[in-house]
């Protein structure tokens, strides 16, 4: 594939920083001088030296962090989980921190510049946007916990599937507009017309109100993505305070089962089956999901996260038995919903699966594809690692092993395919958490295999979940390649044309996937594709863009097969090609691959407002234009 052969300069103007075009650092720029346009140049205030995991750690305050001594054994073995909370295949990249970097504004020209939207690529774009009427800028708001709950089950509950199936009739989501007079001031609590009374209510409320409304005419310019952005921190924190009430509440009875059946016959206007004690733990596996996909902070997510199980340990959620009571499955799905479970067949969990009441429960798969994403992990964490012969020839026999199990999983998730879900109430949901975890195991195997077929050659500017990035020190790679590439060739039990084929296929499947995901269904009939925001809650977004990445990969290779007259070299790509069909059989393949990136992208591009991961979205667009230059934006 074509190469970069100068380094990314130190500093880049503002008009080519952000519409992502490669800048060549001069005064003006030579894009700018082509354009004819104003070439400016201020200090970026994202970026900044790669941190770690370490650093992330250290900058996290401690306190709510840490487990009970009476519950140390279990805590030391879980707690190297968290980083893997669902889906998440690479922990530390592939997210815009907004903690780090707040102000991620640029002014050109007097007119604000958008983080958020998909890159623009020409002039033209920029002035759509600044032409922005900030007064119409709107939010979305709730009149009651009743409403809350709806929109909770239209929006979320699809894909983070916390609270039982709903007790009464599902109807149009009902969000009251609000339009505040002054957008760029401090979200305040009396402008909303209804204020949430749990932690769990709150929490989900930070999550709903990213979602723009209909009346928004740009939800995606600067001026709507920072008034959602503020009240959005202002439900968040609330909920972490109440989270804090409600969790001192609970002290008292931690001697006690505070789930006996007085406790389970509570009620609340959220849902009559889950008692307010499981609001806490419930509120934190939200607010998780909210600093990873929102806010992009991983310390504060895995913050969250040990403080979920924290909690659920402290009432025993992890020890319910097979007798089932009243609020049993609000029970199971708290705990199981609460990252990270890995452990199937430690005896000191005893709490039963969540139940979907469908033929096939997905429940089991979920788990065993939690475990298989680890694995991965570990595994690609190791062959940057490699030193020593005997290391070698246990990591040929792990890599094996564990591609053997991820295509048994292959096989196991496959089954929903023949399965048809359209009986019960949650049958749509049951069928999505099969469609996600098929898409961990795929990607998985992606993730696998990724290293051997390309050797980690960069694609995107940035650095996403643990793709190399072209703005790095490390790129343009020196004259010799590192001596982890040599070592993975010789330790590495599977061929170069083995694993292309391996990444070619999971990926395939992994857009299918994405395709077939389903939209919101606020209004009781499928929405327009084109304007829909979200399509899905996001934990999952790393999933596509390391199957973007292969295909685009794979694409440039037959690219270059084509143009240079020398497609013998993709034959194993090929389905039995022949020198009279081998054309033919290229460009087939050149517009699947075409076609899958596009899905991929379109559905990562209307994920856009989560501003945490929106930026995948606009490296996938970015890749295929560079790809593609006449054609249109994704």
């Amino acid at each position: 594939m074509p190469r970069v052969t100068k380094p990314p300069v130190k500093a880049a103007c503002l008009a080519c920083r952000t519409s992502k075009t490669r800048c060549d650092g001069q005064h003006p720029c030579g894009n700018c001088s082509d354009r004819k346009r104003e070439c400016s140049y201020r200090p970026s205030r994202r970026g900044g030296p790669r941190r770690g995991a370490q650093y992330e750690r250290q900058r996290q305050p401690t306190a709510g962090n840490s487990l009970p001594s009476s519950m140390s054994d279990v805590a030391n073995e879980i707690e190297p989980f968290l980083d893997n909370m669902i889906g998440l295949v690479s922990p530390y990249a592939g997210i815009h921190n907004l903690d780090l970097s707040p102000d991620s504004l640029s002014i050109v020209d007097g007119a604000q510049q958008i983080w958020g939207q998909p890159t623009p690529h020409d002039d033209s774009s920029f002035d759509s946007v600044h032409m922005h009427d900030r007064g119409s800028s709107a939010i979305r708001a709730y009149q009651s916990e009743a409403e809350i709950a709806n929109a909770y089950y239209i929006y979320i509950h699809p894909y983070l599937p916390l609270l039982p199936p709903p007790v009464a009739p599902q109807h149009e989501d009902r969000h009251t507009v609000i339009r505040p007079s002054d957008e760029m001031s401090q979200a305040k609590k009396s402008r909303m017309p209804y204020w949430p009374t749990s932690s769990l209510t709150l929490a989900l409320s930070a999550m709903l109100v990213l979602i723009p409304t209909s009346e928004d005419t740009f939800p995606i310019a600067e001026t709507s993505l920072a008034l959602r952005r503020s009240y959005a921190q202002l439900f968040a924190q609330a909920a972490l305070t109440a989270v804090e009430t409600e969790t001192d509440d609970l002290s008292p009875a931690l001697s006690t089962n505070v789930f006996e059946a007085e406790s389970c016959r509570a009620r609340n206007f959220l849902h009559p089956q889950v008692p307010t004690q499981l609001h806490p733990v419930m509120a934190l596996v939200v607010l998780a999901i909210y600093e990873y996909c929102q806010r992009g902070n991983i310390s504060r997510m895995r913050a969250r996260g040990n403080q979920a199980i924290t909690t659920a340990m402290d009432i025993s959620l992890h020890r319910l038995d097979s007798t089932t009571t009243e609020c049993s499955e609000a029970q199971r799905r708290t705990w199981w919903m609460t990252p990270p479970i890995v452990f199937m067949d430690d005896s000191r969990i005893t709490t039963p699966y969540p139940k979907f009441d469908v033929y096939l429960e997905p429940w089991p798969i979920m788990m065993k594809t939690q475990e298989a994403l680890f694995e991965s992990h570990k595994i690609v964490q190791n062959i940057e690692r490699i030193e020593e012969t005997a290391i070698l020839s246990d990591f040929g026999t792990r890599i094996r092993k564990l591609d053997l199990n991820l295509v048994s999983l292959i096989g196991e998730t496959d089954r929903h395919l023949l399965t048809t879900f359209d009986e019960e109430p949650e049958a749509s949901v049951a069928q999505n958490m099969w469609m996600i975890s098929r898409m961990f195991i795929h990607a998985a195997r992606t993730r696998l295999h990724r290293f051997r077929a390309f050797m980690d050659i960069p694609l995107f500017l940035d650095k996403y979940c643990d793709l190399a990035a072209i703005n790095s020190v490390d790129f343009p790679h020196q004259t010799s390649p590192p001596k982890w590439v040599t070592d993975c060739e010789i330790s590495f039990p599977f061929t170069e044309q083995e694993s292309s084929i391996i990444c070619l296929k999971s990926s395939l499947v992994v857009t299918t996937i994405y395709r077939n995901l389903p939209y919101p269904n606020p209004l009781g009939s499928a929405p327009s594709r084109s304007t829909a925001y979200p399509k899905t809650i996001p934990y999952f977004a790393c999933s596509g863009i390391q199957s973007c990445y292969a295909l685009l990969m794979l694409l440039h290779r037959l690219r270059a097969s084509i143009a240079t007259d020398r497609l013998g070299d993709c034959y194993h790509l090929l389905n039995n090609p022949t020198p009279a069909s081998e054309i033919a059989d290229a460009e087939r393949l050149r517009e699947e691959l075409r076609h899958g990136v596009e899905i991929l992208g379109r559905s990562l591009k209307s994920d856009v407002i989560f501003e945490g991961v929106g930026g995948m979205g606009r490296e996938i667009e970015g890749a295929y234009l560079a790809a593609f230059p006449n054609c249109s934006e994704i």
